[in-house]
C-alpha cells in the first residue's frame, strides 16, 4: 500500500511541477513588445489600453492561462486579457499583492491567492520588464489550478495542496480548501491581512491528530469526523508547496481481518483433514494440492502487483517525457536559428581545407583550419548567449569597435555572399565603437544581414550597403544601416516585424524569430532598431550609444 502511494504521489507531482513550469516563459514575452512599452510610457491613452489588451487576449488564447495582465510599477493594472469581462483587474491597483514588490526588487515573483475582482484562485507569476536597464511595469500571468482538484476526486484515495503557510490550497474535498494544516501564528495573520491570498475564508484549523509515523515519510492521522488515514507527502514548486495523500485504512482493515479469519479457518479445516486421513497416500495428495493452490495464488498476486506498477510508471515515464518534449520545442527553435549561419560557414571552410589539402596547398589550408576553429569558438559564445530572450544577461557591456563586429560577421556569411554573387560594399567611419556585448553585437548584425541575403535572393543585381557612422547630437550615438535592392516589405508584416513568429519566407526556411531576437539584444544594450521600406528595397537600422575605443580594443582584442 506504501508503494502504490509513494507511486501516485510521484505521479501527481510531476503533473503539478509540470504545468506551473509551463507557463513561466509568457510574462518575459511581453517584454519583446514595442506596444507594451509605449503603453508603459503613457498608460492613459485609451487607445493603446485596448491594443495592447487584445493583443495580451490573442496571446493568451494560445498559451491557455487564466489570464494575462501589465502593470505599472505603481501597481496599476493598465491591460488585460480579460479587459471585456466584469471581473478583470483592470483599473484596479495590485500594489499589495507580493507578487508586485518581489518583480520590482528581484526581477520575478510568484503568488497563490483568490482574485479580488473575479473571486477565482490563481497562482501568478510576474516578471520586471525592463527598457535600457530601468524597470518599466510589470507582466503576470494567473495559472488556474481547478483541474487538478476535479481530477482528485476521482482518485482512489484523498489529496491536498498546503502552500508555504501550510494552509490548505487545492483538496479534492471541499471541507478542507482554505484550512492550515496547524494553527497560524500572530505574524503570519498579520502577513495574510495584509496579502489577502485566501479573500475572507476564516483559516480555521484542519484539527488532525498525528496517531504514528512510519518509515519513508509516511504517518497514520485521524481527521476531526473519526476517520484514520495514512499520509504521504512530497514537496513540489521548487520546495515551497507540500502534496499531501490520505489513503483510508479502513478497507486495509477489512481487509487484514478478513485473510486472519481466513487463515484462521484454514488452519482448522488441514488439522482436521490430518486427524480424519488415515492413508499416507492420500495425506500426501492433500499436501501437494495445498501447496499448488498456495503457489498459484502467490504467483498470480505477484502478476497483479507487477502489471499494476508497470501501469503506474509507464504513466510516470510519459508525463516526464511529454515535459522534456515541450522544454525541448521551446528551445530547438531559438537553437537552430541562433546557430545556423556559424554552421553554414564552418561547413564551407571545412569543404575548402579539404580542396586545398588535395591540391597540396598546405599552408592555404592551415589559414582555414585556424577559420574553424575561430567559428568553433564562436558558437561556443552564441550557445551561451542563446538564453538571453528568457533571462537576464550578466555579460557586462564594453566598447566594441563596429568594423571588427561587422567583418566577424561578413566572415560568417562569405560562403552565402559568394554563392549568390551578392555585392556587398561597407562605409564604415574611422575608431567608432558602440557599448554592446560582442557576441550578441555579432549575433544582432548577423540576422539583419542574413535576412538582407535572403532578400536580394531574386534581384537581377544582388546589392546590400552597410553604413556606420556616428551621430552628433545631445546623446553621441552609432546608426548602423544595412539596406538592400530586393523587394518591398508588405505593409501588415512591416507593423508586426518584432514580434515572435512574424515571417515572409516558406515554411522550413524561416521562424519568425531572428528580427525578435536582433530587437531584444538592441535594446538590452539601450540602443533601439527600425525597419522601413526605401524607393527600391528596403533598409534596417540599429541605433546604438556610441563608446570611445582605446588604442588595444581598436587594433583587436
Amino acid at each position: 500500500m506504501h508503494v502504490a502511494a509513494q507511486q501516485r504521489l510521484a505521479v501527481e507531482a510531476a503533473r503539478l511541477d509540470g504545468h506551473l513550469s509551463r507557463f513561466e516563459y509568457l510574462p518575459s514575452l511581453l517584454e519583446t513588445s514595442a506596444s507594451v512599452f509605449k503603453l508603459l510610457g503613457d498608460p492613459t491613452d485609451p487607445a493603446l489600453q485596448q491594443s495592447v489588451s487584445l493583443y495580451l487576449k490573442s496571446i493568451n488564447l494560445l498559451a491557455g492561462a487564466d489570464n494575462l495582465y501589465v502593470l505599472s510599477v505603481s501597481g496599476e493594472a493598465l491591460a488585460a486579457a480579460d479587459f471585456d469581462d466584469p471581473g478583470t483587474p483592470v483599473g484596479r491597483n495590485l500594489s499589495y499583492r507580493p507578487y508586485v514588490s518581489e518583480a520590482l526588487a528581484r526581477g520575478r515573483g510568484a503568488f497563490f491567492g483568490v482574485g479580488i475582482t473575479s473571486a477565482r484562485a490563481g497562482y501568478y507569476l510576474s516578471y520586471a520588464l525592463k527598457e535600457g536597464g530601468a524597470t518599466k511595469g510589470i507582466a503576470v500571468v494567473k495559472v488556474n489550478l481547478d483541474s487538478f482538484e476535479r481530477g482528485w476526486r476521482d482518485l482512489a484515495g484523498d489529496a491536498l495542496l498546503l502552500d508555504e503557510r501550510g494552509v490548505t490550497i487545492l483538496a479534492s474535498r471541499d471541507v478542507w480548501r482554505y484550512r492550515p494544516a496547524a494553527p497560524l501564528s500572530p505574524q503570519l495573520r498579520d502577513e495574510i491581512a495584509r496579502s489577502k491570498p485566501y479573500a475572507d475564508y476564516d483559516l480555521r484549523p484542519l484539527g488532525w491528530t498525528i496517531l504514528a509515523a512510519s518509515e519513508g515519510g509516511s504517518a497514520h492521522v485521524a481527521t476531526e469526523d473519526g476517520a484514520a488515514y495514512m499520509v504521504t507527502e512530497l514537496s513540489i514548486n521548487r520546495g515551497l508547496w507540500r502534496l499531501v495523500l490520505l489513503d483510508d485504512e479502513a478497507p486495509a482493515r477489512q481487509t487484514a481481518l478478513i485473510i486472519g479469519a481466513l487463515s484462521g479457518l484454514a488452519s482448522i479445516v488441514a488439522l482436521l483433514g490430518l486427524g480424519l486421513v488415515l492413508q499416507r497416500r492420500r495425506e500426501i495428495k492433500q499436501r501437494l494440492a495445498n501447496q499448488a493452490a498456495l503457489q498459484a495464488a502467490n504467483d498470480q498476486l505477484e502478476t497483479r502487483v507487477q502489471e499494476r506498477t508497470a501501469e503506474l510508471r509507464a504513466a510516470q515515464d510519459e508525463l516526464v517525457h511529454a515535459g522534456k518534449l515541450a522544454a525541448l520545442g521551446q528551445m530547438s527553435a531559438g537553437i537552430v536559428h541562433e546557430l545556423n549561419q556559424p554552421l553554414a560557414a564552418l561547413q564551407t571552410a571545412a569543404d575548402n581545407a579539404i580542396l586545398l589539402v588535395d591540391r597540396g596547398s598546405v599552408g592555404d589550408a592551415r589559414g582555414n583550419l585556424a577559420r574553424i576553429g575561430e567559428l568553433v569558438r564562436r558558437l561556443g559564445r552564441l550557445t551561451g548567449q542563446l538564453r538571453v530572450f528568457a533571462y537576464k544577461s550578466s555579460s557586462p557591456l564594453d566598447a566594441v569597435p563596429v568594423e571588427l563586429a561587422l567583418n566577424e560577421v561578413l566572415k560568417i556569411l562569405a560562403g552565402r555572399v559568394k554563392e549568390g554573387g551578392v555585392n556587398v560594399v561597407t562605409h564604415i567611419d574611422a575608431d567608432l565603437g558602440v557599448v554592446a556585448d560582442q557576441a550578441r553585437l555579432e549575433q544582432l548584425l548577423c540576422n539583419i544581414v542574413a535576412n538582407a541575403l535572403d532578400a536580394v535572393e531574386s534581384a537581377e543585381r544582388k546589392s546590400i550597403v552597410i553604413r556606420a557612422t556616428r551621430e552628433e547630437g545631445q546623446t553621441a550615438r552609432c546608426r548602423i544601416a544595412i539596406s538592400n535592392n530586393g523587394p518591398a516589405i508588405a505593409p501588415d508584416v512591416l507593423r508586426r516585424m518584432f514580434e515572435p513568429f512574424v515571417t515572409t519566407k516558406p515554411a522550413g526556411k524561416g521562424l519568425g524569430l531572428g528580427l525578435m531576437l536582433s530587437n531584444h539584444i538592441a535594446r538590452s544594450f539601450g540602443g533601439e532598431l527600425h525597419g522601413r521600406n526605401l524607393p527600391s528595397g528596403a533598409e534596417f537600422v540599429v541605433i546604438l550609444p556610441l563608446a570611445e575605443l582605446t588604442e588595444a580594443v581598436s587594433h583587436g582584442r
